[in-house]
């Protein structure tokens, strides 16, 4: 699923004070700001403070110099602690971000109207979740800080959600979670999951399957579920917009240090939500958490999109990364239903030939998931490598896949262009250029569907 992120605001370099009255109970004694100097000193201290606390797992210190006043905010703070204490993190670490302020300082999530001499300054988390994760990623937060009684105080804190190669409003920053290791999968729930631990041994067989069906190239050393039975917060986490009709989502994950984020190589990670509201209903949550594996698996070899940012899904809306999404998808769901008949897909298939769903070409990216060709345009990309599978055998299907995929740069070759093209760069096909009306394999395979 792709889906461009929701700007929040324009940061700038210089301090931009903001009037407006006080919160009755809120702020009290609320001072003159010093000179930037003295303001990125303090805040460079309670960074350090919050560091520590990380490390020694003690609360009260990350939670010094947090406006105490502030209901919401404290409550926040104590919830994100605890949850990111129930995580492994072989790294997890605050820096003051890139372009890190003063800055323009403007409500975030915890009050509505802000007194005069509040600085916001930016904030990144720099994170690697063991036993899954590659190399760290990153988000980035606005802290913002006032000076309270002779102490520089934070009294509000949101998200940065303008730059796509950052995630923000991960699961353990809004909801109190569960969390669970069964074999290479970690699960986090928020509560909604009726029976979890039985879910964690079906995460867990869906990462064996897919494993097994990946024939030893390079993979995760792990993978990281995050279960809700909730739209609002499937909709909301890791901030991928995901639409409620759909099964599950993967993120993948930029590289990023304290001062910048990867615009080459792989993906360093990926984090899946599913909707087991929705799997649950369809009576298939191995078969959406085989499908999200399968995406997952594939950021080892998929090079970063460095203008579009994928969030990529079971099914999902708006733009689309470079790669075909009718491969992305189809294969998907081709190991989603290795080993079973695939009755939906065939189904889906032959209701929509005679309804003139199979067009010209495959699928572009802009339009895949378009409501009237969504469904068919999964069961169609499940058919072409259901078919190799069954003419050429498992491993050429895979081979195809991977070839479609780990290429750099596809430009507007999303249709047929990219398969024939990977075709004859994979020997399948001897002619470097043909077109769907003289493809030999566009033939058999079209006949193939016909038969369903």
């Amino acid at each position: 699923m792709l889906t461009r992120r929701r700007a929040l605001f324009t940061l700038t370099g210089s301090v931009f004070l903001l009037g407006g009255c006080r919160l009755p109970g809120v702020l009290t004694g609320v001072e003159k700001t010093r000179d930037a100097t003295d303001m990125q000193a303090d805040v460079k201290r309670f960074i350090e403070r919050r560091n520590a606390a990380l490390r020694s797992g003690d609360e009260q210190a990350w939670l010094a110099d947090v406006d105490t006043s502030n209901a919401a905010l404290m409550a926040s703070q104590k919830l994100h602690f605890a949850n990111l204490r129930k995580f492994k993190w072989e790294t997890l670490q605050l820096s003051s971000g890139p372009g890190s302020g003063p800055l323009v300082a403007e409500p975030q999530r915890h009050t509505k109207t802000l007194p005069q001499n509040v600085d916001g300054f930016k904030v990144r988390m720099v994170s690697k979740l063991a036993g899954v994760d590659r190399d760290s990623s990153a988000s980035d937060f606005i802290y913002l800080f006032a000076m309270m009684n002779g102490k520089y105080t934070m009294v509000d804190v949101g998200p940065v959600t303008d730059d796509y190669g950052l995630t923000y409003d991960a699961p353990w920053e809004l909801t109190r979670l569960t969390v669970a290791k069964h074999g290479d999968v970690v699960l986090a729930t928020d509560g909604s999951v009726p029976d979890f631990g039985a879910y964690a041994k079906v995460a867990a067989r869906a990462s064996a399957e897919v494993r097994r069906d990946w024939l030893g190239n390079p993979a995760p050393a792990g993978f990281a579920l995050f279960l809700t039975a909730r739209p609002s917060s499937y909709k909301k986490w890791f901030g991928a917009g995901t639409p409620t009709w759909s099964e599950g989502v993967e993120i993948p994950l930029r590289g990023a240090t304290a001062d910048k984020v990867e615009a080459t190589g792989n993906y360093v990670g990926s984090r899946i939500v599913v909707n087991m509201q929705m799997a649950i209903k369809a009576d298939n949550p191995l078969g959406v958490m085989k499908h999200e594996i399968t995406h997952a698996i594939s950021t080892v070899v998929q090079p970063v999109d460095i203008e579009l940012g994928p969030i990529r899904g079971a099914a999902g809306t708006g733009l689309s990364l470079s790669a075909p999404r009718w491969a992305v998808e189809g294969f998907a769901r081709y190991i989603e239903s290795r080993g079973t008949p695939a009755a939906g897909d065939r189904w889906v298939i032959h209701d929509g030939l005679p309804k003139g769903l199979l067009r010209a070409d495959l699928p572009n990216n802009e339009h895949f998931y378009d409501d009237k060709y969504r469904s068919f345009n999964y069961s169609l990309g499940w058919s072409l490598f259901q078919f190799i599978a069954e003419a050429k055998g498992h491993a050429t299907a895979l081979k195809v896949y991977l070839g479609l995929i780990s290429r750099r740069n596809f430009g507007n070759m999303q249709g047929s262009d990219a398969l024939f093209d990977t075709l004859y760069r994979l020997k399948l096909q001897r002619e470097p250029f043909v077109t769907t009306r003289s493809s030999l394999f566009w033939q058999q395979w079209t006949a193939f569907l016909h038969r369903m």
